[in-house]
């Protein structure tokens, strides 16, 4: 009875007296005596000041400690310690670095965020970026908005993820409609899908800017940066949608320079997409892509609709919801430099991967220029090279894939009259065994332009299959289709083309392709298989 009484006094003192916190007192930040240098490590951090010897043990710490400007270590983690967690939001000019392998091993250095964002480092202006490994966040693994200057490189970012990416914040789209028309300066697009909407899904690295950023030009520096997702696609749905996934809005130009970089076993390796009036120029070079579940690269312009009212109902495509759509007078300039692409995995979806697909969203307004060489084009799923100008189509596009002589009668070189057209690619790319795991009338098609335009491809090679006499083949007539206005209605080609590896094909309500020039092509492979 005794000891009952007390321990309901006991109990009734435990309701009247504060509960003794248990969360640990916030490290003091002047400890660090270089308050430019700063040290964090997975693992039991003691008696923590930031500094070499006595690093933090998490990234909240080192993040409210260290001031713009500073360089923040990450050290390699403790044995058995796991990946530091929780994710970083960089400030201004700070450096994130962990410590450089030897002999071009993986970086030690851990980092992932399994809640919240899920983004693993949110960027500021003028961040570098360096030697780690960014495994598994639920959300990006590095997420920029409105940040100029970011320099990342060599980084080897992974996923295995059991439940899809986190979905970006709905305060990056906002469409601002009037009766019959968007208010551009209202709307805020940087963020949004091509159907308008937000909460678009992360990718492993997002890219977005308009003219929020304070600046006019931005510019981002990639290089040896390894992006790999789960080799196993019984799940696609948890997959990165996108490797790298840059959208310019508003005013703004945006240089992105990519390097000696590889994608691999997420859905597309690269989405590059304009809308307003910015412009995005990026420089591709030595891109490795393998086992994609759809493209490899895919620039475009634009919101689906655009130009288009209420009324529009063809090709599955209904703007009844849809329209008024944001207008864009946008430039995508891309040049590709020793792009390699294939499919070890055999992840390719039937008539989707390509290796490079163009779309345009507007009504003959915007600029898509593609300057492409020394690049492989091989082993997709659907045709090599394909331009989706289906609902929409740009005021001007220039699919150079690489010029001899421009001149349709000219039998000679003429890299002058090139450069005056507007062709720079030296061509040398390597162009067959696509189409892969299509259904076409055309099941060898290398190239196929969907929609309005023409094509530059001189100087390529386009394999040795038929005959297989080792000459190298032309790219020879294109095969003419005309595209089916309906969605689930199949028409016959005009006419048949045996072993043909090109379609043009005619779009109702849009002009017709021009064609594609692959005049002077190789009579051997410029970069024949190791044996």
């Amino acid at each position: 009875m005794t000891r009952l009484l007390l321990c309901r006094i006991a109990g009734v003192f435990a309701l009247l007296w504060p509960v003794v916190s248990v969360a640990q007192t916030p490290v003091d930040c002047t400890r660090n005596r270089d308050q430019a240098r700063w040290f964090v490590r997975a693992g039991p951090a003691g008696e923590a000041t930031g500094m070499n010897d006595r690093p933090f043990g998490s990234l909240a710490e080192v993040e409210r400690c260290a001031p713009a400007g500073a360089t923040i270590t990450v050290l390699a983690p403790a044995e058995g310690a796991a990946s530091l967690d929780g994710g970083i939001r960089l400030k201004d000019r700070q450096k994130l670095l962990g410590p450089a392998p030897v002999g071009g091993g993986k970086p030690a250095a851990r980092l992932t965020n399994t809640g919240g964002s899920g983004d693993a480092i949110t960027l500021a202006h003028g961040n570098e970026v360096a030697h780690l490994h960014i495994d598994n966040p639920a959300g990006a693994a590095i997420f920029g908005d409105n940040v100029n200057g970011t320099n990342l490189h060599d980084l080897l970012l992974t996923r295995r993820g059991t439940a899809p990416p986190t979905r970006l914040d709905t305060s990056v789209c906002r469409v601002v409609k009037t009766a019959d028309a968007v208010d551009m300066s209202q709307s805020v697009l940087r963020g949004c899908t091509g159907r308008q909407v937000g909460g678009r899904i992360k990718s492993a690295i997002v890219l977005l800017v308009d003219d929020a950023a304070g600046v006019a030009n931005v510019k981002y520096s990639i290089q040896r940066l390894a992006i790999q997702d789960n080799p196993v696609h019984e799940q696609p749905q948890f997959l990165w949608p996108v490797g790298v996934y840059l959208s310019a809005a508003g005013r703004v130009s945006a240089l992105l320079d990519l390097q000696d970089s590889s994608v691999e076993n997420v859905v597309r390796g690269l989405i590059i997409w304009a809308s307003d009036r910015s412009t995005i120029t990026a420089q591709i070079t030595n891109l490795r892509l393998d086992s994609l579940r759809s493209d490899g690269i895919s620039p475009g312009t634009g919101f689906v609709c655009s130009g288009r009212d209420a009324t529009f109902d063809s090709g599955g495509l209904n703007c009844a919801k849809l329209a008024p759509a944001p207008v864009s007078d946008a430039r995508v300039v891309l040049n590709i430099d020793r792009l390699r692409f294939s499919d070890t995995l055999r992840h390719g979806q039937p008539n989707d991967a390509g290796v490079i697909e163009p779309a345009a969203y507007d009504q003959g307004r915007s600029t898509i220029e593609l300057h492409v060489q020394r690049s492989d084009i091989t082993d997709a799923a659907a045709a090599g090279f394909f331009t989706f100008y289906i609902t929409g189509r740009p005021g001007k596009d220039v699919m150079d894939f690489g010029c001899v002589n421009p001149d349709p009668a000219g039998t000679a070189p003429d890299p002058g009259a090139c450069r005056r057209a507007g062709y720079t690619s030296l061509g040398q790319n390597r162009i067959f065994g696509n189409s892969r795991n299509s259904k076409s009338y055309t099941p060898q098609a290398e190239i196929a332009l969907q929609g309005p335009g023409a094509m530059m491809a001189q100087g390529n090679y386009f394999g040795d299959i038929a005959p297989a006499d080792g000459k190298g083949d032309a790219l020879g007539e294109c095969h003419i289709m005309i595209w089916p206005e309906t969605s689930d209605k199949e028409l016959p080609p005009v006419r048949q083309i045996p072993n043909a590896r090109c379609e043009l094909y005619g779009v109702p309500g849009q002009p017709s392709p021009t064609g594609i020039d692959g005049r002077f092509h190789l009579a051997s492979d410029p970069r024949p298989p190791k044996k």
